[in-house]
């Protein structure tokens, strides 16, 4: 197995463990925003599933060639809607991924936030859903869910 087909497979693990995250957050607490300290402004479920969708195209553009479009805003109807959308952009990501050379892992590659090399940039979408994921385990235990919803593909 190359290491773009290994990395590929893996975007695609927490892109469904994501979404099982997704599915075990009680529907109401979906857009529910908690409250920091002083007011602090927080993100939603869906808020941050929504990032990830958006990076995810965006790091398949990158590896692609094409041109990144600045994020949107992408609305998510529910918990389906957000599920449906994400793997479909983890299965982009993952294609661009496979699409990689042995050359383009020591490309560098424009990224909005600076120059990264190829072999980094196949990884972000990855950490990007691996850091949201905890995130919404981190809402679950806000509104009294101590349970650890453990992903099927994670066994």
């Amino acid at each position: 197995m190359t290491i773009t087909e290994y990395v590929a497979q893996q975007t695609m693990r927490m892109a469904e463990a994501l979404a099982y995250f997704i599915e075990t957050t009680q529907a109401e607490r979906l857009d529910w925003q908690p409250v920091g300290e002083d007011e602090a402004e927080t993100r939603s479920a869906l808020d941050q599933v929504s990032e990830c969708i958006e990076v995810n195209h965006a790091m398949a553009a990158l590896l692609r060639g094409e041109t990144v479009r600045p994020p949107s805003g992408l609305e998510l109807a529910d918990g389906g809607d957000a599920q449906r959308r994400l793997l479909a952009s983890a299965e982009d990501l993952a294609a661009a991924i496979r699409g990689v050379s042995e050359a383009d892992l020591d490309r560098t590659y424009s990224h909005p936030r600076g120059q990264i090399l190829g072999r980094n940039m196949i990884l972000m979408g990855y950490r990007n859903m691996a850091y949201h994921a905890g995130q919404i385990n981190f809402i679950q235990t806000l509104y009294g869910d101590p349970e650890f919803h453990v992903p099927p593909n994670w066994r």
